[in-house]
């Protein structure tokens, strides 16, 4: 049978952790396949958070696209889908012209087919942010600090230090404080860019909602200005990047 859209993707793990924290912010968007690769931006409904998914074609084992297609998709399916994928499995994503098909290729072959949702693609720009903070660590050091501030914080203040190659994140709650200390001296940086000693303050809950899917990737980035957007990058090992823009926290 002849696809207009036929991609596979080594390890099933990554797009079932990927899936799992985007389907917490938003419920349906679409897909485009591009001759360049798979991108998808989209909005909340509240406006606070912003997705941004990026994989170059040649991240995919097999990448044979049919000139565009845009497959719409509600993330609530999809995840639960992704949620039977297992340690062996390879991932194939088919589209005949109106079913999406999802393969699971390891121990066998087990195969998922779902209609595609008639949605229009929103051109949504990207976001114009003039950053004064941009740090790099590697996945397991940013989800456990989202775990140690989420432990008494509802929000999250990030503060950085000038001349000192250092970021402090801070978590307050009703039920207490506490605080992380990251740098380039201790290792917990793998790198850091400071323009201005800025602070700023977003809720932890979406912050939360990123570690399933930081919990896939290798490297995150943290982009911040006082009172601006933060940057949030997934870096994957095939090439992907997985972003969130989430808006500041208002007192």
């Amino acid at each position: 049978m002849s696809y207009p859209l036929r991609v596979e993707f080594e390890d099933a793990r990554v797009w079932k952790h990927m899936i799992a924290s985007i389907e917490k912010v938003i419920d349906e968007a679409v897909f485009l396949f591009t001759e360049e690769g798979l991108k998808l931006r989209a909005l909340d409904t509240s406006h606070v958070v912003m997705v941004d998914l990026y994989y170059p074609n040649s991240s995919f084992t097999t990448y044979e696209v049919q000139g565009e297609v845009a497959l719409g998709v509600s993330f609530d399916v999809l995840s639960k889908i992704l949620k039977r994928a297992t340690k062996r499995d390879a991932l194939g994503i088919r589209f005949d012209g109106s079913m999406i098909e999802v393969v699971f290729t390891g121990r066998g072959e087990r195969k998922f087919r779902f209609p595609q949702i008639e949605l229009s693609l929103e051109k949504l720009p990207e976001p114009k942010i003039e950053f004064t903070v941009k740090f790099k660590m590697l996945s397991n050091i940013f989800r456990e600090a989202v775990k140690d501030l989420s432990t008494v914080g509802e929000s999250v203040t990030v503060r950085a230090f000038e001349g000192e190659d250092r970021v402090i994140m801070s978590g307050k709650g009703d039920i207490g404080e506490a605080e992380v200390d990251l740098s380039l001296e201790s290792q917990s940086l793998l790198d850091v860019a400071i323009e201005s000693p800025d602070s700023s303050s977003y809720s932890l809950e979406y912050f939360d909602i990123m570690l399933q899917a930081a919990q896939a990737a290798d490297v995150v980035g943290f982009s911040y200005s006082a009172d601006a957007p933060a940057r949030v990058d997934l870096e994957y090992q095939a090439g992907g990047r997985l972003t969130f823009y989430v808006s500041p926290r208002v007192e």
